[in-house]
């Protein structure tokens, strides 16, 4: 009784080679996934421009615009309307946009252009100083040097708001800066990892069917750790990320802005929640396949056994 009871708990065959080979497996599984949602997600412009409109950030920017045009016409005496008959919010969700794109593509050096706000003010200079020189003109005020001055002023100022305000993700900030440089050296090489991790992988996986080639029954077990193991460590901090709300304490001054990178990053995280958690289960369902195979196997083998020892 107590040896068929041993015999059925026998560890699995080739157990220490296979578990190391496992571990190099899951490690380089783990990898391999990581380069490839860099690839797909974290550095790919589509979903940053995608997430813009998604998180309703170009909606909260050109609400921030208005509310700055309301508070800017205090000062100058230019009604909010002038400044904002030109601007609508098809038009600053469109530049943002391709702002975004074009910092993003810089900065991941797939482009060699320096990203620089595209939009056109001619029709917003044209409100504004047509607006000033009729209010000249009906107040008998004269229209000298300095009063052009304080046009040209007025217009710079609302300008350079505008133009930072587009620069909804802080892109073209980061494409400008030093630390880009890091960036533009590495995604480029990303699809180069990716094929070097998934051949590792097909060598270490391919060593194991090897090794184990004799005992099939038993690869479901490996891959279900392989599975379980690569979807766990990527699973749970995603959870615990999107359960408790962790970046909803970011603190970012304009709306638009904490709209846009809170919507990216739980964009992430919901992704790596779904593939994980897909691979965490299919992780489960294999191990307990194999054991159910196992069990199985020992009752067959004790079966036949018990009849051979009879006959």
């Amino acid at each position: 009784m107590e040896r068929g009871r041993e015999k059925g708990m026998k560890r699995l065959y080739h157990y220490r080679p296979m578990l190391v080979l496992a571990i190099f497996a899951s490690l380089f599984a783990v990898l391999t996934e990581a380069l490839i949602f860099c690839s797909t997600m974290v550095f790919n412009t589509d979903y940053y421009v995608w997430t813009i409109s998604n998180s309703g950030a170009d909606k909260a920017l050109y609400h921030e615009l208005d509310d700055y045009f309301n508070q800017y016409s205090s000062p100058t005496g230019i009604p909010k309307e002038v400044y904002t008959k030109s601007l609508n919010e098809e038009k600053v969700s469109a530049t943002a946009k391709k702002l975004t794109r074009s910092s993003l593509e810089y900065m991941f050096g797939r482009s060699l252009a320096k990203p620089e706000v595209d939009y056109d003010y001619t029709d917003f200079e044209n409100d504004v100083t047509e607006y000033v020189e009729k209010h000249a003109e009906a107040n008998n005020i004269e229209m000298d040097k300095e009063y052009y001055a304080f046009i040209d002023n007025t217009i710079d100022v609302a300008e350079k708001k505008v133009n930072s305000s587009f620069d909804i993700l802080m892109a073209k900030k980061l494409a400008t800066s030093s630390s880009s440089s890091v960036l533009k050296r590495i995604v480029p090489e990303l699809s180069l990892g990716i094929g070097i991790c998934i051949v590792v992988l097909a060598v270490l996986l391919g060593l194991m069917f090897y090794i184990d080639r004799h005992h099939p029954f038993d690869m479901p077990y490996w891959f279900g750790t392989i599975f379980f193991a690569c979807g766990a460590l990527f699973l749970i901090p995603s959870l615990y990320c999107r359960l408790t709300g962790y970046f909803d304490g970011l603190f970012m001054e304009d709306q638009s802005i904490y709209y846009a990178i809170t919507g990216a990053i739980y964009g992430v995280t919901n992704r790596l929640i779904l593939v994980n958690g897909i691979l965490f289960a299919l992780g489960i369902v294999l191990m307990i396949f194999a054991q159910v195979i196992h069990i199985f196997r020992v009752r067959e083998a004790k079966l036949y056994s018990h009849e051979h020892h009879h006959a």
